[in-house]
């Protein structure tokens, strides 16, 4: 019974992980709300460096900006590319000089890309 009990568990903690996961612009979500969790935990651990959230806030922006279309999107798919562009480099600025608004001011990027995202429905 027990081991019934955990698979049911687990598969809705499996749903509940990829929700949203199954359209484009829900993961387009989740790819912003990945980097600011791991800012989050970023700023938790300064001035301490948390290298795992680093690398998928890293992972994360090349993700989004590989997953630009520059012939549709034209003058916005670049300016997307380098916003996200920028944002890297802030979080990597900060493992050089420990200055947390660096990745406030990433978060701040993102999360204002997010709540613009969030308006727009398929």
């Amino acid at each position: 019974m027990a081991i019934k009990k955990a698979v049911t568990t687990y598969k809705e903690t499996e749903k509940e992980y990829i929700k949203g996961i199954e359209t484009p612009h829900g993961r387009i979500l989740i790819l912003y709300e990945t980097i600011i969790t791991n800012i989050d935990r970023l700023n938790k651990q300064h001035p301490k460096t948390d290298f795992v959230s680093f690398g998928k806030c890293i992972n994360a922006l090349k993700i989004l900006s590989s997953s630009l279309d520059s012939e549709k999107g034209q003058e916005l798919a670049k300016n997307l590319s380098d916003l996200y562009g920028y944002c890297a480099g802030k979080l990597r600025e900060y493992l050089e000089d420990k200055n947390q608004e660096k990745i406030v001011e990433v978060k701040n990027i993102i999360s204002g890309l997010q709540e613009a995202w969030e308006q727009i429905r398929d």
